[in-house]
């Protein structure tokens, strides 16, 4: 009754109605076009009767609605869904979802009910908000099916993977996990390690100890880390895992979770172990086999050997024993009946070795006739303690061992006696490899023995002369054939019939000539024996290298009958030698000389010179802004200019002059037997010129150039290192006079290097002194006279030599890296400053910084800058970087994407000593630039000088067209100012205003 009382009210004021009504037409038409633009909601009013009186497009697209039959409110909802809603209504459900057939769709549809009542407040329908979710909960369906995926991988996974929270509690565990650990049985969600420590078996406590040190680790560490670790499991074994574990981080930074990945190596860690096993036992067997094969007397190696065997087979004991012969025996019976004689034995260190009656061992006894006929077979006798059977148990249980291995010992074709090795500690068997590995040795040992015996030496000599790795040749007195073994034939190729009656001949490969044989022979008939290395040929056509020993055989009256020669290949020791030769004295990119083969020429050279009296130039070349490539290009581009430098360097200089490497970028050019040191000069310009011209290497223009230094022999030194050092003290005189140029070494230099050498060490503690100061020069408008902003320049308030110039000092920086620190500083105390000034109502609107090229090369300069914003709390409106035209051009692409970078910041952006350098328009599009610096070397000429004004005049048009403001540095005179302000320049800066001066300076200047 309230609202028709309004009504009635408003109709009883005719202008009240009428802006009424226009205000609710205006409001209506603004809900109907509201309602209209939904997209994905269906709005839908029905009557009483169910009848549809309004519904928006979209409504009445997904049910198919009549538009006129909507307006004419005789439209009716499809059944469905009018008995859907009627059904949910009986519910009292004003929320609820349902799903329609829309044409070839499905449609999910979440309603919305409520009462629609007249003006008097009274039921008249109802209005239905549908919000179409089809995408939503086909989303929603494929977001579960994907993770339910994910977590079937996970879980099939074989390796280790589980999850937990920033507490470092579990979280998610696949099954191997879970049955690794035996978590099956624990609620091990939201515990931590040590938690479950306590619940789980007391045998995976170590590794819970373990995960939780390494947990922390990865989160101190902030990234993933790797290492392996051995768990142990409760049936007795154990696992090798490679873990991995990766922290998850926030978008603030706080901790997610960790992830760990575990994979089971232990059959790869088995395999390694195996491959070292199996090195250790060859390199044991080959140690064993050369002491049996070199020593005179096999006795005195027999120790090392038995030692060398246990440590590499992983035994306890090892023993020699000699049969005894029956008939041997002492005709009194001992208390203790002998059946063998230990002759050497070796125990490892640590463990008893109390007599174990190996001696009383009776091969003859019943029990052990198996050991006795595969003994003297040849064969070995081996097995542990769990195999043997009981008869043979006893024995090792009497000698304390758990498993045996005996190896037969042969003299003459005949069981001389064996090697006895036990495992005392542990049960292991004993491999294939390691028995094929004790007869070998048992084999070099059972050779030993007999070659010892002395009625045997013709056969010994017969079984070296057959065996022997090395050739032999036996020669007549006439130097003919007479035998050879088969190290002859195998090393030549030659059999025996091939060569016998012939001479040496018949390998020589003619790389010796006469001399070098009349010399060997002349040796020979001198003393007897000659020994040195020969280059021969074998039979098909190899050379190769032997080291060769021939000694004259002489009967008792001393005439010569035959000769023996013994020779050994060494071709691939030789072809070692060449290599490491090459290694030691040529750069392995370059294939130059290195520093120690280049001491060796120029040695040689000097003591030539000094002979021949004539000069030698030392050219001591440095590659200038190679740092810069290096570090922004990658080391593998860094690489490859190097190479091609050092080609273009070979390419520039005499044959007879030699180019060698030292390391870095530093190029040495030997010039031998020049006759002026203009000669010098002149290849140094080729050099630079070569080096100046445009490198592509993988698609990169790279543009460097160098810095030689020249010394003079014997005017600038008369030695080596005197050489070298004068010819890079005068290379460092050209980096600090601008580089890419050429400079001969003098006395003064010297006294300037070690000046230079001093005031460097002195740098590094100046930043820390606080000896650093920044000065400020006002930057003016020439418009009004004001001033409107300043450049920061750094001083070097040193504490003896005061105010050292930048120009001195910066160079330094930029080569040793302190500019990085030092250019950090500078932007902090120029942000701070502005800060300060800002606060102080003072009219100035930015501060100029300049930046190295280093900095931006060398760190990550636009974090920099971020981080010095949020610690100044500056504006970076107020702040503008400078930047000079040849460190745009040396790495274009890394100083656009920085200064893109320094540009979403805010901070505005200049180019500094615009038009000295090289830099293209294409490049100056690309740069989010918003000044240009007119550099001070054309204003000085202004406006005299016709040259300076034009390029000034193409500058200021050049930078116009690109949008750039331009400021003029070097304005001093009156007359350059109002050339600059005529040709439309609006900003300067000059000695006309004032000079650099302190930040209390510059405070009054503002305040006047």
């Amino acid at each position: 009754m309230k609202k028709l009382d309004i009504l009635a009210q408003l109709q009883s004021d005719p202008d009240s109605a009428s802006n009424l009504s226009t205000i609710m037409s205006k409001e209506l038409a603004l809900a109907g076009h509201l309602l209209d633009s939904l997209q994905g909601v269906a709005i839908l009013a029905v009557d009483e009767k169910w009848n549809v009186i309004y519904a928006n497009p979209y409504a009445r697209d997904i049910f198919n609605l009549n538009v006129l039959q909507v307006e004419a409110k005789t439209a009716q909802l499809p059944k469905a869904v009018h008995k859907r809603t009627l059904i949910e209504l009986k519910k009292s459900s004003s929320n609820f979802v349902m799903q329609y057939a829309a044409g070839d769709e499905l449609r999910t549809l979440q309603v919305f009910t409520s009462p629609n009542k007249d003006i008097e407040g009274l039921f008249s329908g109802l209005v239905l908000h549908m919000h179409d979710v089809t995408e939503r909960i086909h989303t929603e369906l494929q977001l579960k099916n994907t993770e339910k995926l994910l977590r079937n991988l996970i879980d099939a996974s074989p390796d280790l993977i589980f999850f937990k929270d920033d507490k470092n509690r579990w979280v998610e565990a696949n099954t191997t996990s879970v049955e690794t650990f035996q978590l099956d049985q624990l609620d091990y969600q939201q515990k931590t390690d040590r938690e479950l420590a306590a619940q789980s078996h007391p045998i995976f406590e170590e590794a819970f100890r373990n995960s939780k040190i390494s947990d922390d680790q990865a989160w101190e560490l902030g990234r993933s880390i790797r290492n392996e670790e051995v768990i142990a499991l409760p049936h007795g074994d154990a696992k090798v895992y490679d873990l991995i574990k990766v922290p998850l981080f926030n978008d603030d930074g706080s901790r997610h979770g960790l992830v760990t990945l575990g994979r089971d190596i232990t059959d790869r860690k088995m395999a390694e172990s195996n491959l070292r096993d199996r090195s250790a036992i060859l390199d044991a067997l080959i140690s064993c086999d050369w002491l049996l094969h070199s020593a005179e007397s096999w006795q005195t190696v027999a120790v090392t050997v038995l030692q060398q065997l246990c440590l590499a087979l992983r035994f306890t004991r090892a023993t020699i024993l000699k049969n005894i012969e029956p008939s041997n025996k002492e005709t009194t019976k001992p208390a203790k009946s002998e059946h063998s004689k230990i002759l050497f034995t070796w125990t490892v260190p640590g463990f008893s070795n109390a007599d174990n009656g190996l001696e009383v061992i009776n091969f003859d006894d019943a029990r052990l006739s198996r050991w006795k006929d595969t003994l003297q077979h040849g064969d070995p006798v081996f097995g542990d303690i769990r195999d043997l059977p009981s008869s043979e148990r006893k024995i090792l249980e009497q000698h304390d061992t758990q498993s045996i291995a005996i190896v037969p010992l042969f003299s003459d074709k005949v069981w001389w006696g064996n090697i006895i090795i036990e495992r005392c500690h542990d049960l292991i068997k004993t491999t294939p490899q390691e028995l094929g590995s004790l007869m070998a040795i048992g084999r070099s040992l059972s050779v030993a023995i007999q070659r010892e015996s002395a009625g045997k030496r013709l056969h010994q000599a017969k079984i070296a002369f057959d065996s022997a790795s090395e050739g032999i040749m036996i020669t007549d007195d006439k130097i003919r054939i007479a035998a050879i073994n088969k190290g002859f034939t195998e090393i030549t190729g030659y059999s025996e019939e091939e060569v016998l009656g012939h001479t040496p001949k018949i390998i020589q490969s003619g790389n010796h000539d006469e001399r070098f044989y009349k010399d060997m022979w002349g040796v020979i008939k001198k003393e007897g024996r000659w020994h040195g290395e020969v280059s021969n040929k074998r039979k098909n056509g190899e050379n190769y290298y032997e080291r060769l020993t021939i000694t004259a055989v002489k009967d008792s009256a001393g005439q010569v009958v035959n000769y023996v020669g013994v020779f050994a290949d060494i071709t691939d020791i030789k072809h070692s030698q060449n290599r490491l030769h090459e290694l030691v004295n040529h750069d392995p990119l370059t294939g130059l000389p290195n520093r120690r083969l280049l001491n060796e020429l120029l040695e040689h050279s000097i003591k030539r010179a000094e002979r021949e009296k004539h000069k030698i130039a030392l050219l001591f070349i440095d590659l200038d802004r190679f740092k810069a490539v290096n570090d922004s290009l990658g080391h593998q581009i860094g690489d490859k200019l190097l190479l091609q430098a050092s080609k273009r360097i070979s390419l520039s200089i005499r044959e007879s002059d030699v180019v060698a490497r030292l390391g870095g970028d530093e190029f040495v050019v030997m010039m031998d037997m020049i006759t002026k040191s203009s000669d010098a000069a002149v290849v140094a310009k080729k050099i630079i010129h070569a080096l100046q011209i445009e490198f592509d290497i993988d698609d990169n223009d790279i543009y460097i150039s160098a810095s030689v230094g020249i010394s003079i022999f014997p005017k600038d030194s008369t030695d080596v290192e005197g050489l070298i050092k004068a010819a890079d003290i005068a290379m460092y005189q050209v980096k600090n006079k601008g580089k890419n140029s050429h400079c001969f070494y003098s006395e003064d230099l010297s006294k300037n290097a070690v000046e230079r050498f001093t005031l460097e060490g002195q740098l590094h503690h100046a930043l820390l002194r606080k000896q650093f100061v920044v000065h400020y020069q006002p930057q003016i408008c020439l418009i009004t006279g004001k001033i409107i902003g300043a450049e920061a320049l750094i001083r070097w308030n040193h504490p003896k030599l005061g105010l050292v110039s930048p120009a001195t000092f910066i160079p330094m920086a930029e080569d040793n890296g302190l500019i990085v620190q030092i250019g950090e500083w500078v932007l902090r105390e120029a942000a701070l400053q502005m800060v300060s000034w800002h606060k102080a109502g003072l009219a100035i609107q930015w501060v100029a910084v300049n930046v190295s090229g280093v900095q931006i090369m060398r760190s990550n300069f636009a974090d920099t800058v971020y981080g010095i914003l949020m610690e100044t709390d500056c504006n970076p409106h107020m702040l503008e970087l400078e930047i000079t035209e040849s460190t745009v051009m040396q790495n274009t692409e890394h100083v656009i994407d920085t200064f893109n970078r320094v540009k979403q910041l805010g901070l505005k952006l200049a180019i500094d000593d615009f038009g000295t350098g090289f830099s293209s328009l294409s490049s100056l599009k690309r740069l989010p630039l918003d000044k240009i610096k007119i550099d001070q070397s054309f204003v000085r000429g202004l406006p005299d000088d016709l040259d300076d004004a034009a390029i000034a005049n193409a500058i200021y048009a050049m930078a116009g067209s690109l949008g750039f403001s331009v400021i003029a540095e070097g304005v001093e005179t009156q007359a350059q100012a109002d050339f600059l302000s005529a040709m439309g320049c609006k900003e300067a800066q000059g000695y006309l205003y004032s000079k650099p001066i302190t930040a209390k300076e510059f405070t009054k200047l503002l305040t006047k």
